[in-house]
């Protein structure tokens, strides 16, 4: 009789033992750790995502609300290698785009919601506003770069990039739309 006191004692604290580690090796209460990926963010604060263009890999800032894309890369010196932003909308429209506070001139891409290109330019740097023209007059001399049609994504690169990559319009750059549609705000 005691040895089976003993062995129901021993099995009791060794079920307590074997449930205290399991419990504290649980993913709830070891760091607060969760199964979401964690979302890379550029030195803008936006977030970064790696997209595949004529086989080269590029980190694209996404911007996907009104005043990241009003912003896009103007006052930046340069666009480095292998970097970018994707502009993303949340309907297919007519779009133009313009050098507004832009150093460096930089490619920019239209695409359609299936990533299809639509219209390619390299777009050139232009003079930024002098302290005595104003703002309408800045606007007005700025060249605009139209799409052929309506698109849901705009890319810009570094200056001459989809030429190096061999992009053309009409080509399919693939994009993860839902992960981009998370993006809008």
């Amino acid at each position: 009789m005691k040895a089976s006191i003993k062995l129901g004692v021993a099995v009791l604290l060794m079920a307590s033992v074997v449930g205290f580690v399991t419990f504290n090796n649980s993913p709830q209460s070891t760091s607060g750790a969760t199964n979401k990926t964690v979302q890379r963010k550029a030195a803008s604060g936006l977030p970064l995502e790696l997209v595949t263009i004529g086989g080269k890999p590029f980190d694209l800032e996404v911007a996907a609300d009104a005043p990241s894309r009003t912003r896009g890369l103007g006052r930046r010196a340069s666009v480095p290698a292998g970097t970018g932003m994707i502009f993303v909308f949340k309907v297919s429209e007519m779009m133009s785009f313009w050098m507004y506070d832009c150093l460096t001139d930089m490619d920019i891409a239209y695409l359609t919601r299936d990533g299809k290109v639509i219209s390619i330019y390299t777009m050139k740097a232009e003079p930024l506003k002098a302290p005595t023209e104003t703002e309408e007059a800045y606007r007005a001399r700025l060249k605009h770069y139209p799409a052929a049609a309506e698109g849901l994504y705009a890319i810009e690169l570094p200056p001459g990039e989809f030429t190096k990559l061999g992009i053309k319009p009409g080509d399919t750059i693939a994009l993860d739309s839902a992960k981009f549609k998370s993006y809008l705000r």
